[in-house]
């Protein structure tokens, strides 16, 4: 009994222990809290907001240290000055015994520092325990507590976050030093104006950037831009407006979810975004080789961390740090000047 005792006694120190909070979370070891961050990606697997395209769809990697370093493309990828511009400007025939050229001139290291996102929320105690297997409760599965229901109202909270600032996130005005740079700042190279998009209008927009060396795959753009398309293909008569089924009933209004690349004949999907303005960014998400151009670097996946608390309170963060990689630059565009209401 004395050696379970003793050992009871060590799991009671080792438990306060790990319980004891310091002054700060930040990256120096002095100073930083013992609390570690709690995964909750599987937990909001399902939540996938229809306001947040850019979010839902760009491939998220592990990140490390304290910035994300990566290799951005600076320039097109072919070789010599010719029909298709200026690309690498290095030859790429080589003679036998000789070696082919380095094109490392072609790309630029790049160091963005993560940025944290996230959310406080604070409950009493007895709100707690009064609420739980209260909200949606569920015969079979049981039912939550308002924490854990405020988590998740949270979490979509951090995600139109994120959104806004994967598209206007901007480190060099207001509080920029602690957001990162979105599409708007990022994408420098093409640039297209349009009051109201088309279908031809994009295919003209696609012809650019196939002239320099790009295929897009999807179109992020404000709701009056995708209804506009819409409009267009109606005014031309090459969509009817109203389908009536076999028993009579009339279905009327249509969606454009994707137009064909009149350049190479790709399929680019139409997403709607809230947030992108006035503008909207026709991208190529990956390379011929299945290399992301534009990704997601976290260092947090979107966690929860539990707070001590001095109050018969839970005080929790929803939080997540990350930065936006565009990493094929020179063959995303940026189109402006777009109609809004």
């Amino acid at each position: 009994m004395d050696i379970l005792r003793d050992i009871d006694q060590q799991t009671r120190d080792l438990i306060m222990k790990a319980a004891e909070t310091l002054a700060t979370d930040t990256f120096s070891p002095e100073d930083r809290s013992v609390f570690a961050p709690e995964n909750i990606t599987e937990d909001i697997k399902l939540l996938v907001p229809v306001q947040t395209p850019i979010r839902n769809r760009t491939p998220r990697i592990e990140g490390f240290g304290q910035a994300a370093v990566f290799k951005k493309l600076t320039s097109r990828l072919h070789s010599n000055t010719g029909g298709g511009g200026v690309g690498t400007n290095t030859a790429v025939a080589f003679a036998d015994a000789s070696a082919p050229n380095e094109t490392d001139q072609t790309y630029s290291t790049t160091a963005f520092p993560f940025k944290l996102l996230g959310r406080k929320v604070e409950l009493g105690g007895l709100y707690i325990a009064a609420t739980k297997n209260r909200l949606g409760n569920n015969p079979v599965t049981g039912g939550t507590d308002a924490l854990s229901s405020r988590e998740r109202t949270k979490a979509v909270e951090v995600m139109l976050g994120e959104e806004e600032l994967l598209i206007g996130g901007d480190t060099d005005h207001g509080s920029g030093e602690l957001e990162f740079d979105g599409l708007g700042k990022q994408i420098t190279t093409n640039s297209g104006n349009a009051a109201l998009l088309t279908a031809s209008g994009i295919g003209n927009f696609t012809n650019t950037v196939y002239l320099a060396g790009g295929d897009p795959s999807v179109l992020y753009a404000n709701a009056r831009q995708n209804r506009a398309i819409a409009d267009n293909l109606e005014w031309s008569g090459s969509i009817q407006r109203a389908f009536i089924n076999d028993t009579g009933n009339v279905t009327a209004g249509f969606r454009v979810s994707n137009v064909i690349n009149p350049v190479t004949g790709s399929v680019i999907d139409l997403e709607v975004s809230r947030y992108v303005g006035g503008d909207a960014y026709l991208l190529q998400e990956r390379s011929e080789a299945g290399e992301n151009w534009v990704q997601v670097e976290e260092l947090i996946p979107m966690s929860r961390i539990d707070v001590a608390s001095s109050n018969f309170s839970t005080i929790r963060f929803v939080l997540e740090a990350l930065v936006l990689e565009v990493i094929g630059e020179p063959f995303q565009m940026k189109i402006g000047g777009l109609a809004i209401g």
